[in-house]
């Protein structure tokens, strides 16, 4: 999913990677490898703004 280029991207997929993101924030694993990074590549996923997406 998060290899989705931007024109594939749609509200619902990137609504849905931001509550995974959410839920790798609060169970405190920011510091660990793995969820870090996948952390990481969420915000890169959802940067562009809902806007530009696809309905």
């Amino acid at each position: 999913m998060l290899d989705l280029p931007i024109e594939q991207r749609n509200f619902g997929i990137t609504s849905s990677a931001q509550r995974v993101h959410d839920a790798l924030k609060a169970e405190g694993r920011r510091s660990q490898g793995a969820a870090a990074s996948l952390r990481e590549e969420i915000e890169a996923f959802t940067a562009t703004p809902t806007s530009v997406l696809v309905r």
